[in-house]
């Protein structure tokens, strides 16, 4: 005999600081209408950060310097640099050559003050920062893009930064607000879809 699937309402998010929880919101509304995000418990918290590739600089080189300067705002604690299948042997190449030292998150877990992370093993996984890079590739090459992207920008219990060369997301951008506690609160099956 099947045991029939358990369901929980999610209303409320005691990890996430409330202002990354309403970027993650834009996110959840696309990937499952639904549902509503949760209410942070944490309403205070650092802004998301948007860092967009400059003029003479690469991706690469962008996401490198905003996950030093990251790992550096924090002192102590670990900082993910989530990122693309397409981007992350690259990624991991140009940390080497510029010196940084990193962990990769299949063989180190999340044992280094910086640590690469393929967007498809990040569920699960909390850290201190999060820099969730070139959410749009995200968007692309996941099969569940948009659940891939809620579940990146829902990692992070101080800080969020999104790195970017390409235009990011509307929904992300949009000044749509985030739904509130009070709307209808989503069902999800405890076999969670993200």
């Amino acid at each position: 005999n099947r045991r029939p699937s358990r369901r929980a309402e999610l209303t409320v998010g005691y990890r996430i600081p409330g202002p990354s929880m309403a970027l993650a919101a834009k996110a959840l509304k696309v990937a499952a209408p639904e549902l509503s995000a949760p209410q942070a418990v944490r309403q205070d918290g650092d802004e998301p950060r948007f860092v967009e590739t400059a003029d003479g600089s690469t991706l690469l080189d962008t996401v490198i310097d905003t996950a030093v300067e990251e790992r550096e705002a924090l002192g102590s604690g670990n900082v993910a640099v989530i990122v693309a299948p397409s981007s992350y042997e690259a990624l991991v190449e140009r940390f080497g050559a510029r010196g940084v030292e990193v962990g990769l998150a299949i063989r180190d877990g999340l044992d280094h003050p910086i640590t690469v992370v393929p967007v498809g093993v990040v569920k699960g996984l909390e850290v201190d920062v999060a820099i969730v890079v070139e959410p749009q590739a995200i968007l692309d090459e996941e099969p569940q893009g948009e659940r891939s992207l809620y579940v990146a920008l829902t990692r992070a219990t101080k800080r969020l930064a999104l790195v970017h060369d390409e235009p990011l997301p509307d929904f992300l951008v949009s000044g749509e607000a985030a739904p509130t506690a009070t709307e209808s609160i989503g069902i999800v099956e405890v076999q969670t879809l993200f």
